[in-house]
């Protein structure tokens, strides 16, 4: 394939017009419902059926699945930065011309797997300039690309997230550096970012704070890079406000390495592994407490939400009512049928899908074709459906509702549900004690086995769900 050279205005604009009549999928069917589909038959979803209804909801609905066109621009660089795949759409070349192709390549994926909602970061959809005129133009341009194509596939994008921590300025972070220019730079890439995100109508805006964090304390000024930090949270919330866009602020913090499958995010996807790449060692928000009493602290929970793995940390925002969003990655085991069959239940148990959804963040693995490239993205689509399928099983039957209010039925009446209900002193406590020390000393059987067994069982019947 010719790719538009640098010279007429002309020639690029037929040579964007001839790729859009190029299907880069070709050979490769739409993905498709097919609850009898074989064990070979990886181009057929198993469990996820878009259109159907489960608990009073579409599964689309449930789901609210969007695809990372961060990953799907992959290109399985090594270490040393050189590209390991050959993709018919991009020339890793830092042009306007080469992010149109990789733009219509990735709207024909997500055609194929029936998928509506997609996410990126900004720069993911212009070539990186520092000139304030360029970069206009070029946002101009991909913005109204995108519109097109659009109309004619029925695609949103979910969330744009501004990229605070490519470029070599951000090396000691966006809005903690101790240099005010970068603060500076990065308010206003962040206003940029806003402003095209209302204009392609996303629903979300979300922030990763990646750098914002210190290496060593003797170095550090941390109260000050606190009090920036929360300065950029709220200025970018407040002109959000101004532009009238009505859309949910999101943040995800950096998860460490903790736990066996919740989704650590110990070195970003898209980045090269350690602290080669001037990863910093101690982060601000660095787990969903950390997160929450942050934005608590500095009054902007009522702006935010979070997005987190599946597991603990999505159970504790749901908690506090600040649940924005599920993001899976490549860390995350498809087979851990319990924790996305529970991640569904919480979901389902809030009565919605979050406003960020389940995005995918699934990098190709370095010996993936185009076929493959496909069938990733399926296998985790249709893991997380059969969870969602378990999760209305069980809610349903009200197996463990019924357990749940059984085991805390003590809070229910008498002193116990005073605790709850109503200002109690210790010395209260002391005294209920003292007159009711046999019932109090009882130790009650909460069948943990029995249910742990129960619900294995759900989930070893959901063939026939």
């Amino acid at each position: 394939m010719s790719y538009a050279q640098p010279g007429g205005k002309r020639q690029k604009v037929r040579e964007v017009r001839a790729s859009e009549n190029v299907d880069y999928f070709q050979g490769i069917e739409k993905v498709e419902y097919n609850n009898m589909a074989t064990s070979t038959d990886t181009n057929s979803y198993r469990y996820y059926n878009s259109n159907e209804r489960v608990h009073s909801r579409s599964m689309e609905d449930w789901l609210k699945y969007s695809v990372s066109f961060t990953e799907f621009r992959c290109n399985g660089s090594d270490i040393q930065g050189r590209p390991i795949f050959s993709r018919s759409w991009d020339d890793n070349t830092n042009t306007i011309d080469n992010h149109k192709r990789c733009l219509k390549a990735f709207y024909d994926f997500c055609t194929k797997l029936g998928i509506k909602y997609w996410t990126a970061f900004d720069s993911d959809l212009v070539p990186q300039t520092d000139n304030w005129d360029e970069n206009k133009s070029n946002w101009d341009e991909i913005v109204e690309y995108i519109m097109e194509l659009s109309q004619r596939c029925p695609m949103k994008l979910l969330w744009l997230t501004p990229d605070l921590h490519s470029h070599p300025r951000y090396i000691s972070g966006a809005c903690t550096s101790n240099e005010a220019s970068t603060f500076v730079q990065a308010a206003t890439q962040i206003k940029k970012c806003l402003e095209m995100s209302q204009r392609l109508n996303a629903e979300c805006f979300l922030l990763l704070p990646y750098r914002e964090g210190y290496n060593a304390i003797f170095q550090t000024d941390v109260a000050r890079e606190i009090k920036l930090f929360s300065k950029l949270l709220k200025i970018t919330a407040e002109y959000k406000d101004r532009l009238n866009y009505k859309c949910q602020l999101l943040i995800m913090p950096y998860y460490s390495n903790s736990g066996r499958n919740y989704g650590s995010y110990g070195n970003l996807m898209w980045q090269p592994n350690g602290n080669l790449n001037g990863d910093v060692l101690y982060r601000y928000m660095w787990d969903i407490t950390s997160c929450l009493y942050f934005l608590k602290f500095n009054n902007l929970d009522r702006y935010y939400k979070v997005c987190t793995p599946p597991g603990h940390h999505m159970y504790m925002a749901g908690v506090y009512n600040m649940f924005g969003g599920v993001v899976i990655t490549n860390q995350f085991d498809q087979c851990d049928n319990k924790t996305i069959t529970l991640m569904m239940k919480c979901i389902i148990d809030q009565g919605t899908a979050p406003p960020g959804g389940i995005n995918l963040r699934l990098v190709p693995k370095r010996d993936c074709d185009l076929r493959d490239l496909m069938t990733s993205q399926v296998t985790y689509i249709d893991a997380i459906a059969r969870g969602l399928r378990v999760a209305c099983n069980i809610i349903s039957e009200q197996v463990f509702i019924k357990h749940i209010q059984q085991r805390y039925a003590s809070y229910n009446s008498g002193f116990g549900s005073r605790l709850l209900s109503s200002d109690v002193s210790i010395e209260e406590c002391e005294e209920f004690y003292k007159k009711n020390q046999a019932q109090v000393s009882e130790i009650m059987c909460t069948k943990s086995e029995h249910y742990n067994m129960v619900f294995q069982r759900y989930l070893d019947t959901c063939d026939h769900v």
